[in-house]
């Protein structure tokens, strides 16, 4: 091999999708990749929902299918200025939703709109849409209702395809509730103020259901009778901000996102298009947590997406060759191996590396890029610079995960802190418990009066505490000695079962 100089900038990529400028030629195409490329019927066909950890690939998979020249044009939609700014800070909302009523089918038919909006604007490029709509003759020969689909229309035309369609069907709602019902200014209470939580309920949601939703499923239907043009261009329309700050504060985060997943389903049908939904599995387990859907009834409709030590040894193969014959402008084929050939405490550098990743691209980018850092000025890497790096990439990825977590575990910090205690890389639930007294002592006492707010969980023995390590990933389950489980979108968290089964720390969480 050739010899080169590390430099303190030289990167095989950012940990940023949208700025990653190796990603377009070190891309590496899964399973997933072709299942949402294909518009083809079949099995997987309505596998719309990428479900990924941080760091996964999510937002590179959509960047690249946004990219193949089979896909004739590609769509955002920034679920926070598109409609969750608005249901947040409307104050009818707010109202109701300070009296308890549910808005999960609101959410819903708002989703439904932001969606049919860009479906139309893809179908009917121009200003087309409204003369097929006028122009549907009214035959009971059609699958659908034209007459409900044109008063759809008709109703909102004026602000259908702009920013403040979200606020004309609130405020249609609320007009067309108000004359029926007399909102109270504050919170309800008692027995008397429940008969009317129950009827602004009944009220709401028979407005939603016959004004909104049903006429919404007609229009559905035109479309995808209509302008099916099966065969012809492929579209692509993407959400991928549903694990951005903006949401992990607010209290309505689960119910909104819950309304999406509802609200794409009805598309299906059209099958030219495709909505693709990007979401973090941390939200999506909070979902599940509160009751709001049946997971069962996901999978059809789920890519989870997940990467072995194969896979993500053929991204640094990819990543470190492009790097070497784009700085270096060598011919030869540079692989990983080759520039980590060498041993890290009696195991080869590549293992030890791959071994303190999640197995997740974004860890082996950040891992890799802080050792090439690390050997400033340096024609070799040796252990010592891995080992400087691999602490710098401790720090950060337990900032990542905490992150990753606090909006379910808002004692993430100390769930992982307590792992400190635990002094073997090995343990059972029975070793551990019969040593808890430190872990007793600085965590648990202090934790068993923090309630976490979707959970419900009071972390009061180590058998609770081994749980949350399972679900954020910092342990696993010992099968033998070359196979550990870590947690999984199938197996999110531990079965009575697993308690009496041994349990191994991830690499990069045992720190002694």
């Amino acid at each position: 091999m050739a010899t080169f100089i590390f430099r303190r900038n030289s990167k095989i990529g950012n940990l940023d999708a949208e700025t990653d400028t190796f990603l377009k030629n070190c891309f590496l195409e899964t399973d997933i990749y072709s299942n949402l490329l294909s518009f083809d019927d079949g099995i997987d066909f309505a596998k719309r929902i990428v479900v990924g950890r941080t760091g996964s690939g999510k937002t590179a998979l959509i960047k690249q299918l946004s990219e193949n020249p089979k896909i004739k044009k590609h769509m955002v939609i920034e679920a926070e200025s598109t409609v969750f700014e608005h249901i947040k800070n409307n104050v009818f909302i707010s109202k109701l939703i300070d009296n308890n009523i549910d808005l999960r089918i609101f959410y819903k038919s708002l989703w439904i709109h932001v969606l049919l909006v860009r479906v139309v604007e893809l179908l009917y490029p121009g200003k087309t849409f409204f003369e097929m709509i006028l122009d549907l003759p009214v035959s009971s020969k059609k699958k659908y209702n034209a007459s409900l689909a044109k008063e759809y229309v008709e109703k909102f035309k004026d602000n259908f395809f702009n920013e403040s369609i979200v606020s004309e069907i609130t405020e249609k709602m609320q007009t067309e509730l108000a004359g029926g019902i007399n909102m109270p200014p504050v919170k309800l209470d008692g027995k008397g103020s429940a008969e009317l939580t129950e009827k602004i309920q009944r009220a709401t949601a028979q407005y939603v259901s016959t004004e909104l939703l049903r006429k919404q499923k007609e229009l559905i239907k035109v479309l995808t009778q209509e302008k099916s043009r099966e065969g012809q261009h492929r579209f692509l329309i993407s959400i991928d901000d549903l694990d951005k700050s903006w949401l992990s504060s607010s209290e309505i985060r689960y119910d909104f996102i819950n309304a999406l997943l509802d609200a794409f389903k009805e598309l299906l049908d059209i099958k030219t298009v495709k909505i693709i939904i990007s979401v973090r599995t941390d939200i999506i387990r909070g979902i599940y947590l509160k009751n709001l859907r049946q997971e069962e009834k996901d999978k059809s409709l789920i890519l989870d997406i997940h990467w072995d030590k194969l896979e993500i040894q053929e991204i640094l193969d990819k990543r470190i060759d492009f790097l070497i014959k784009d700085k270096y402008q060598s011919n030869a084929t540079t692989k990983f191996s080759d520039i980590f050939d060498f041993l890290i405490k009696n195991e080869r550098s590549q293992d030890f590396i791959l071994r303190r990743t999640m197995l997740r691209p974004r860890d082996a980018i950040d891992f890799v890029n802080l050792c090439l850092s690390e050997a400033d000025g340096s024609t070799v890497l040796n252990e010592d610079l891995v080992l400087e790096a691999e602490e710098k990439f401790y720090v950060s990825r337990k900032q990542a995960l905490c992150k990753e977590w606090a909006s379910i575990y808002p004692n993430i910090t100390k769930y992982i802190d307590a792992l400190a205690e635990v002094a073997a890389p090995s343990f059972t639930c029975e070793t551990l418990n019969e040593k808890a007294d430190k872990i007793q002592t600085n965590v648990i006492s202090h934790l068993a009066s923090n309630i976490d707010p979707v959970t419900n969980d009071i972390i009061n023995d180590i058998s609770a505490l081994i749980n949350v390590w399972f679900v954020v990933g910092v342990v696993g389950i010992k099968k033998s000695e070359t196979l550990i489980i870590y947690s999984s979108f199938e197996k999110q968290e531990l079965d009575v079962s697993d308690y009496k089964k041994e349990f191994s720390i991830h690499p990069l969480f045992f720190r002694y």
